[in-house]
């Protein structure tokens, strides 16, 4: 007697028709024809089975802030971002995050996703009431979706960030060196890494986001990969500058992050809308080299990152509408190619958030999707709502709805 079966589930990267049984929340038998009964059973009937989405790199402090406002680019975005947190006293923050950040999760998890990995702001308006209420909304999300902080480090707050990051509170560091091009980028790395040693921590960054043929930020943290050791412990996200360099030194760049394991993330639905935006044409599509880092075999994955914020007037915390849109931006539409991207917004995350027990294996958790489709191509240019969505073993959405 099991907890649930699936039956008859085209099952990702296994093959059709086979049964899945879960008990206590962990795959315990895949197999063509599993025999007895079970509490729950889903006739799947050869619709395809998959392992849950994981949006690692997304801005859950700043989701839904912009409903009722437009910005018509970047200077505008951040200049009502800034209002927008200074009309948030830093006693009601954490409540207004929670409220906005329930909008989100629910969308999430609806549509998917198993996991959530999020920046938090940590500044002189919030203080550091946005890592309080992630983490209070990780606790009441227990069950239904996972939710990793990354949080950068401020000296303003250097006695509450560290004793955060000793109570086990802080999951990843975030951080961005040579914000805007600065040349502070190798004082602000070495304080990331001397940080990610002190305390284990990993490392979450967002690096060269820019136009420019700048690339110094991403090659010393790679430099400072290697001498640290660190490895896939270090994810770097966007790396829109890797497209304004020569070919040579982006090849020798990407060979070196693959040569070290480190992890990418690719924001290809919010950096097609924001950047190249003072270039005449030929205008740079705004992405990294996404295909050039698949076949060197980095651990790349695609991700959400701004969801109706200032930054970005789109998003519906949906991973596989970012698949969809990320498929198209990299000019991937054959099958074999479809299923690469499904890696990227599933498989891969996985790995750069660290997650155990991921995946659709005997032993890992029962965290999957039942979509309408039989095949993950199909799934990707259907856009259906997913049919079933499982946490653990336990039904939490069913038709794009939870439950």
């Amino acid at each position: 007697m099991h907890d649930l079966i699936i039956r008859n589930g085209n099952l990702y990267g296994h093959g059709n028709g086979l049964d899945i049984a879960v008990d206590n929340g962990i795959i315990t038998v895949i197999a063509n024809s599993i025999p007895g009964e079970a509490s729950v059973v889903i006739e799947a009937a050869n619709r395809l089975v998959g392992p849950s989405f994981v949006d690692s790199h997304t801005h859950l402090d700043k989701a839904m802030s912009a409903m009722d406002m437009d910005a018509a680019g970047l200077g505008e975005a951040i200049a009502q971002s800034i209002e927008f947190q200074k009309s948030i006293p830093i006693e009601k923050a954490a409540d207004n995050i929670k409220e906005r950040g329930r909008l989100m999760l629910d969308w999430e998890a609806a549509a998917g996703s198993c996991a959530v990995k999020t920046h938090v702001r940590v500044d002189e308006m919030w203080g550091m009431e946005a890592l309080y209420a992630t983490n209070d909304l990780k606790e009441e999300y227990r069950g239904r979706l996972d939710l990793i902080n990354i949080t950068p480090y401020d000296p303003a707050y250097d006695s509450e960030w560290r004793s955060a990051a000793r109570n086990g509170d802080i999951d990843f560091i975030a951080g961005y060196p040579g914000l805007l091009g600065s040349d502070t980028f190798a004082e602000d790395a070495d304080l990331l890494f001397d940080l990610a040693m002190t305390y284990d921590l990993p490392l979450d960054m967002h690096v060269n986001e820019s136009d420019a043929p700048d690339l110094r930020a991403f090659e010393y943290i790679l430099k400072k990969t290697k001498e640290t050791g660190l490895g896939h412990r270090v994810t770097v996200g966007h790396l829109t500058g890797l497209n304004a360099v020569p070919d040579e030194q982006a090849a020798r760049d990407i060979a070196l992050a693959a040569e070290l394991g480190i992890n990418v993330i690719t924001l290809p639905s919010c950096n097609m809308y924001l950047m190249g935006r003072d270039d005449r044409q030929p205008i740079r599509r705004g992405l990294t080299r996404v295909h050039e880092f698949l076949e060197a075999g980095v651990n790349i994955a695609f991700a959400s990152d701004n969801i109706r914020d200032h930054f970005r007037p789109f998003g519906n915390g949906d991973m596989l509408e970012e698949a969809l849109f990320t498929a198209q931006c990299i000019q991937y539409g054959t099958r074999e190619q479809l299923n690469r991207v499904y890696r990227m917004g599933t498989v891969n995350p996985a790995a750069n958030c660290l997650l155990e027990n991921y995946g659709l294996e005997v032993g890992c958790r029962a965290d999957f999707v039942i979509f309408r489709e039989p095949s993950v191509s199909q799934a990707i240019i259907s856009q259906h709502p997913r049919l079933y969505v499982f946490k653990e073993g336990r039904l939490i959405a069913r038709n794009g709805e939870l439950v």
